[in-house]
């Protein structure tokens, strides 16, 4: 559901920002950090501590192995095969099988805005080979039959198999989960505190030796600058936005986050979406639903589910935040955006 290389590339800034001082300052050594490729994107892994090496080196595995689970091109992968085994009961590996019913949980909570069977119209419009078109209307229509999330079904512990020719794609969707994991591993293997940023997705992990909050930058869509910074304890903030990727036809730009409703590309009144919390799957996949759903949407979802935190920039430049990030949350300079919390 998410993303090209080069959109990763130009998703995220963020800020990480160590101010130590005393007996907590911490020198080069203690400091480790490593880069690989994906999930489809560049992923920077940061750590401080003794352990740091040893933390960094157990997150790059665990995110390659889930990248080995999830992806829909390698034939060896879970995602592969549930889509191509025609409706017949795979046995999954558990981490599959638990992101398919987080994901499903997700979609009832969402209204159905958050669905990972849209994959057969993401392949129509091209998003999903970079091949791009606009379909037609019966093209559509005959696609979106396949869509409902109600067609992944499960059979006893990590059973499973699609119904009705559906067919998944966990992009959006995936890369909370791969870092919740990976975030997990650092801590198991004893460091201090890190980062993980997985594009568009920042997961901050333990706490600083200072008690300072990690300061984290939100992409202004119309440059590579940040419009906006939070401040944040540990937790994920993850951000969608139409500018990740799009096309142009006919002088009209469509970006890649399908309404599962429509199967056209979302019309809400948001041009950037930044969900914060404790759960990054949670986190990733609300990313989306709020996206397509909008501001109100964005209120109206928070008042049964209270998990989460918002910054929404709509298309009119009001940037609309949750109260809660009331004396977290600030504006760049140069940016007169009307800042309102509701």
């Amino acid at each position: 559901m998410k993303k090209s290389i080069t959109a990763f590339l130009l998703l995220i800034l963020t800020l990480i920002s160590v101010v130590l001082c005393g007996c907590e300052a911490h020198s080069d050594d203690d400091k480790k950090t490593t880069q690989i490729f994906a999930m489809d994107t560049v992923i920077d892994i940061t750590a401080y501590g003794e352990k740091a090496q040893k933390a960094i080196d157990e997150a790059a595995k665990v995110i390659n192995n889930l990248d080995k689970l999830f992806s829909v091109t390698n034939e060896k992968s879970d995602v592969y095969k549930l889509n191509n085994a025609k409706g017949e009961l795979l046995l999954l590996n558990s981490d599959t099988y638990s992101l398919l019913t987080i994901a499903r949980e997700i979609y009832y909570l969402t209204n159905q805005n958050f669905d990972i069977t849209i994959y057969p119209v993401m392949k129509l419009w091209g998003f999903t080979t970079d091949s791009y078109k606009v379909p037609s209307q019966d093209e559509i229509e005959a696609e979106l039959e396949k869509v409902n999330c109600s067609n992944v079904f499960f059979l006893d512990k990590d059973i499973a198999c699609l119904e009705y020719g559906a067919q998944i794609d966990l992009g959006g969707i995936a890369k909370g989960y791969a870092a919740d994991k990976a975030a997990q591993a650092m801590k198991d293997a004893g460091i201090e505190y890190g980062i993980i940023t997985l594009g568009g997705n920042v997961r901050t992990v333990g706490t600083k030796p200072s008690g300072e909050d990690f300061t984290v930058g939100i992409q202004d869509p119309e440059s590579e600058n940040y419009f906006a910074v939070i401040n944040t304890g540990e937790g994920s903030v993850i951000t969608s936005g139409a500018y990740q990727r799009n096309f142009t036809e006919n002088g009209k730009t469509y970006h890649h986050i399908i309404d599962p409703r429509t199967g056209y590309p979302s019309d809400s009144d948001a041009v950037s979406v930044t969900i914060i919390g404790k759960d990054g799957t949670v986190c990733d996949a609300l990313s989306t639903a709020v996206f397509i759903g909008g501001s109100e949407y964005a209120y109206s979802l928070r008042e049964k589910y209270d998990e989460f935190e918002y910054v929404i920039l709509t298309k009119d430049n009001k940037v609309i935040a949750s109260k809660e990030l009331n004396r977290k949350l600030s504006l760049e300079d140069g940016y007169n955006f009307e800042l309102i919390y509701k």
